[in-house]
């Protein structure tokens, strides 16, 4: 049976893919010895920018409905700075746990690497 690829990441300037059914095997791992963070990270950014994008919205109908005056102060600069705060923190968050995880994919290569040595 075969499975169509999965999601395309560059890792250290390789390009490191997993099809679904190493994807899935990887989910499922119960000893967390393989992530799949990395391969998640753009459709969790994605995600969190429509929802940020939708509460943006309601902010400015919101604003609408309370006064002209608010509605207008809050579609021009209140929900574009606000939407772009929450991206940025957003990323950011992503990021550092991205980072966290190819820290421990380098040391997970490290000590194998050791243990080969030592053998």
């Amino acid at each position: 049976m075969d499975f169509p690829e999965g999601p395309r990441v560059s890792f250290r300037g390789k390009e490191v893919h997993m099809n679904a059914k190493e994807f899935f095997a990887a989910l499922f791992d119960l000893a967390f010895e393989r992530f799949v963070t990395i391969q998640l990270t753009g459709l969790v950014y994605a995600l969190a920018l429509a929802v940020g994008g939708i509460y943006a919205l309601f902010a400015v109908v919101g604003a609408f409905e309370a006064s002209a005056g608010l509605g207008v102060l809050t579609l021009l600069v209140l929900a574009p700075l606000g939407f772009l705060l929450y991206a940025v923190a957003v990323r950011v968050g992503l990021e550092a746990l991205v980072s966290l995880i190819r820290i421990a994919e380098n040391t997970r290569e490290i000590r194998d690497a050791l243990r080969k040595e030592k053998a």
